[in-house]
Parts: C-alpha cells; structure tokens; sequence
C-alpha cells in the first residue's frame, strides 16, 4: 500500500494559462531490463478535466504514473507536467497530488489526526486541513478512528491527505479497487466536485463503466503505446452506435439473423437480442427486412456502444466475454 505524500507548495508553483493542459508528453519510452514497458507513449491531459488512462495489465499505466510523479524516468520522450519540463519533476510535484492504490494510514488515529501528521510534514496548517475534509465530505467522520472507517470512507481520506496542499493536478491509480456501490457513488460524486473547484484529475482503473460513467476525457494505451486520446465526441466516433433488436420468438432470432445479413447488415448475437451494425436512421428499413420475413420486431433500439466496447474496437478486437 502506497500513498503520496504532500508536499509543500513553493513560491515559483504558479498557475499555468487556463488553456494549457496539465499534461503534454510525448514519445515516452521506458523498458525494464530489456523488456519495453513504454514503447511511444503520448499523453494530453486538458486542464480541468477528469481524464480516464485506460489499458490492460502491461499496457503501461503504472510506468506513466510513476514518472509524472518523479519516481521513475523515461528513457526517451519529452513533455510538460503544469507548465514545467518532465525532466524537472521538483518544479511542479509540489501542485500535484497522488494516490496510488490504498493510502497509508495509522488505523489506531483519527482521520483528523492522520491528516495533521501529514500536514505537518508538508507544512500545512488547519486550513488546509479543514479544506480537505470539506471537500471529501468528511467532516462528520474525521474524529473517528481509521480502525472504524469503511474501505470508501479509507478511500476519501487518502484523497483528503493528497489534497492538503491544493493541488492543481490530482493523480489517483485504481481508486475504486475494493470499493462496494455505495463507496464507488461516493467517489464518483467526490471527483466531479473536485474538477467543478477547478481541479484537474487523472485516473486510472479496471473499471471500465465507472470510468465511462464519470470522465469527459479518455487515453487508451495497449502495450505501452498510445492508441486512442479524446474526449467523448472523438470517443463516439470510434464505433457507432448499433440497432439492438428481438423477434416476438427466439426461434425466429436465426432466420432473422439470415435475413439482416442477406441485407447487408452485419449482425452478432447477444443473448436473446440482435446487434446489427446500422445507424438509427435505418429502424424503418429493418423493421421492413423483418417484416419481409413474416417476423414482427417486439423490441427495437438504439444502443450506445460502452467504453469496453469502444476500447476493444480501437484495438481491432471483439469484446472479451
């Protein structure tokens, strides 16, 4: 378990233009004794926004969070973290704020308490403190003991340690591992309050249909390069949306199948239901093919492809069952 520690904020840590991202890197590599972790690896953060770093296990997300935190350095490639060179971490580390998996905590303490340990160590005062917690909601549970915390209640608090020192860019790493549905609503509420105050949050998670649900801004890495980088206009473009449709009976989801695809269409089925690739201008056509066939359509929709189902189609791949 690893949580980052703040960090005092010095004089020359001022605010870049509005209109310039928190994050422009480019053509970052990284390999491990000869096995490559980055290979080209290219990254926009837009300022403001809550931006999704999407990927497999190996695909390189760690490694990228590892070095915009200074903890690891590229061996090639070139950017800007907030207005400073990549190369000068010291320059705008004391802007960011980071939790990587589940923050350290004293269990025996209260939340206050683990908060004015690390404020201290950051030389931050009661304020801060009082900031933190308001804008984790979690002044009525501060006086508590750790021990006591739910594992979201954990979560927010790590949050509220990385945001003692007002950062301008917040980097969380799988922060919803663990976490039942009320902790993952609560996070979710927690991070688009924190982009309303101006706060510019980079995540990372598994979770593909959180991650759908809570960013505007998605990168799509596979085997440590960048495949896709956007926001949701660019994201829809990549796979558009298909027909979803049912016969009255299932045995006539066969001759239907055979019917769409004699079309032209091309079909998949999914359960009791048939996608066929076709934009929703084409609902008249397909009711008429089905229609054609003596078959009467008792369900027919726009379907909306989800983030899973747009990562895979940027890869080139169906979506793994």
């Amino acid at each position: 378990m690893t949580s980052a520690i703040p960090r005092p904020r010095p004089a020359d840590a001022s605010a870049a233009p509005p209109a310039d991202p928190a994050v422009h890197v480019t053509g970052l590599r990284r390999a491990y004794e000869g096995r490559a972790a980055l290979r080209h690896l290219d990254l926009t953060v837009p300022a403001g926004s809550l931006t999704a770093l999407v990927g497999p296990n190996g695909s390189g997300k760690t490694t990228t969070m590892r070095i915009l935190l200074g903890l690891d350095r590229p061996d090639a490639g070139s950017g800007t973290v907030l207005g400073a060179p990549l190369t000068r971490p010291a320059r705008y580390l004391p802007a960011v704020g980071a939790l990587i998996e589940q923050p350290a905590l004293y269990p025996r303490l209260t939340g206050r308490t683990n908060l004015k340990v690390l404020a201290e160590l950051a030389g931050c005062g009661d304020d801060s403190i009082r900031r933190a917690l308001r804008l984790t909601g979690m002044e009525e549970q501060a006086d508590r003991r750790v021990a006591a915390y739910s594992l979201g209640m954990r979560q927010r608090l790590g949050i509220a340690a990385a945001l003692l020192t007002e950062p301008r860019l917040l980097i969380l790493d799988e922060p919803t591992n663990g976490l039942d549905p009320v902790g993952t609503a609560q996070l979710r509420t927690l991070l688009r309050g924190l982009t309303s105050d101006g706060i510019t949050v980079l995540i990372s998670s598994h979770q593909l249909n959180e991650l759908d649900a809570l960013c505007d801004h998605f990168v799509f890495l596979h085997q440590g390069a960048t495949r896709f980088q956007g926001d949701r206009d660019a994201l829809a473009a990549c796979r558009q949306p298909v027909a979803e449709t049912a016969p009255e009976r299932t045995d006539q989801l066969a001759p239907l199948t055979e019917a769409f695809e004699a079309a032209g269409y091309r079909v998949r089925r999914e359960a009791d239901r048939l996608l066929v690739d076709a934009p929703p201008d084409q609902a008249g056509a397909l009711n008429r093919v089905a229609a054609a066939q003596g078959i009467t359509l008792a369900h027919l929709a726009v379907r909306h492809p989800t983030l899973e189902e747009a990562f895979f189609s940027v890869l080139g791949q169906e979506p793994q069952c």
